[in-house]
């Protein structure tokens, strides 16, 4: 699998709404499910679309009104997703 970035926004709307413990708790995920090394997590600047916050963006795949549940969910999905598009 290729390097994939996934971003975690931290504008102060979303930094109010757990973007912060997604990012955490994605981290988390990356170890305890051993996802491959070429996920990289980074904070990302306000995406202008604070009334849909937090906004996680899983490879230029934005996603609206997360939280560390869904992010998680989603992050597996993804993962798989992206597993079975290299073979």
């Amino acid at each position: 699998m290729h390097e994939k970035i996934i971003k975690v926004c931290h504008g102060r709307s979303c930094s109010e709404r757990f973007s912060p413990y997604i990012l955490s708790r994605l981290s988390g995920d990356k170890e305890f499910y051993k996802y491959p090394d070429t996920l990289i997590f980074e904070k990302c600047l306000c995406q202008g679309r604070c009334k849909e916050w937090p906004i996680v963006i899983y490879d230029n795949d934005l996603h609206i009104y997360q939280n560390p549940i869904k992010a998680s969910e989603i992050l597996r999905k993804k993962v798989n997703e992206w597993k079975n598009t290299r073979k």
